[in-house]
């Protein structure tokens, strides 16, 4: 299987193709089969990730995506006092 990760535009694409061969040989037949597939799936991240430090590993067949939390927009208290006009 080739899986392919991209981040465009705060969204994290995950594509693939699947690709399987079977053949099964007897006395008076040959049988193959072959099946096709393709996937994607696309999911919103949180403004503020940073993309460059997404990480992908795969283990059993398995495709583990770690995105780290997005940095917290600073939270500023602006004090506004009426002039007298």
């Amino acid at each position: 299987e080739e899986v392919k990760i991209e981040v465009e535009d705060d969204i994290l694409t995950v594509s693939g193709e699947h690709e399987e061969h079977k053949e099964e040989k007897e006395e008076n037949f040959l049988r193959r089969e072959r099946r096709y597939g393709s996937f994607c799936r696309s999911m919103a991240l949180p403004p503020g990730v940073e993309a460059k430090k997404i990480k992908a590993k795969t283990h059993d067949g398995v495709v583990e995506v770690t995105i780290p939390l997005p940095k917290e927009a600073k939270k500023e208290t602006v004090r506004i006092t009426p002039s007298g006009a």
